[in-house]
């Protein structure tokens, strides 16, 4: 998961309008935080989610 990510931050600079997300859900056990990376690379859509 963490290559992945580092893959991704990587590859960032190469993106057309890149973000930086973070889904986060509320449960009866807790929080669950998911960072997601996107952006486009030519006509295509890119998103990272570990």
């Amino acid at each position: 998961m963490k290559r992945l990510m580092v893959l991704a931050l990587l590859l960032l600079p190469a993106c057309e309008d890149p973000t930086l997300g973070i889904g986060a859900t509320i449960s009866s056990g807790g929080v669950n935080v998911s960072p997601t990376v996107s952006g486009r690379v030519g006509d295509v859509g890119v998103a990272v989610s570990p």
